[in-house]
């Protein structure tokens, strides 16, 4: 028998790193304002959220992604994307794991993921336009998360064949 507490704090740990890594691994810079980049990360958030639910959702994606801001040339963006994503995340999570729709269990997730988008959306734009002062030239950083969401749900092919957590992991 396993102690709960060990393995929440095991997966926690592995989500995080592989939040991290798959938006280390690819970055492919968008044009615009306040650029951004096109990253695999969000395949991993989603996928994560929508399968295990809105705490490792949240803090894979708050945690993992600030990661990544911090030990790159995105650094300023750090405080920002651990709120946002740590809020998107749990949304995708909380959402993709609810009971909306009943059966319909890709209606949900389509919705989840596009509930958690908003949440992104808004709340870059805020971040870039209010804390660190570029006001309305913010809208150039839209079209970019706009793409990094679109590749991100490549993760409702991905959810199915993720595996359980049950007592043997």
């Amino acid at each position: 028998m396993r102690d709960e507490r060990v393995s929440n704090i095991i997966f926690t740990g592995l989500f995080i790193a592989v939040v991290f890594v798959s938006t280390y691994f690819i970055q492919i810079p968008t044009p615009g304002v306040m650029g951004g980049l096109i990253h695999l990360g969000n395949i991993a958030m989603f996928s994560i959220a929508l399968k295990y639910g809105p705490k490792y959702g949240a803090i894979s994606g708050g945690v993992g992604m600030a990661m990544f801001d911090l030990f790159s040339a995105w650094y300023l963006w750090a405080p920002g994307t651990l709120v946002v994503r740590f809020l998107m995340g749990g949304v995708i999570g909380l959402v993709g794991q609810s009971h909306l729709f009943g059966k319909y269990v890709h209606a949900r997730r389509v919705v989840a993921i596009l509930l958690g988008s908003v949440v992104m959306l808004v709340l870059y734009f805020v971040y870039e336009a209010l804390i660190l002062g570029v006001g309305f030239a913010a809208i150039g950083g839209v079209p970019g998360n706009l793409a990094q969401i679109a590749i991100g749900f490549i993760a409702l092919a991905i959810v199915p064949f993720l595996p359980d957590m049950k007592e043997e992991y």
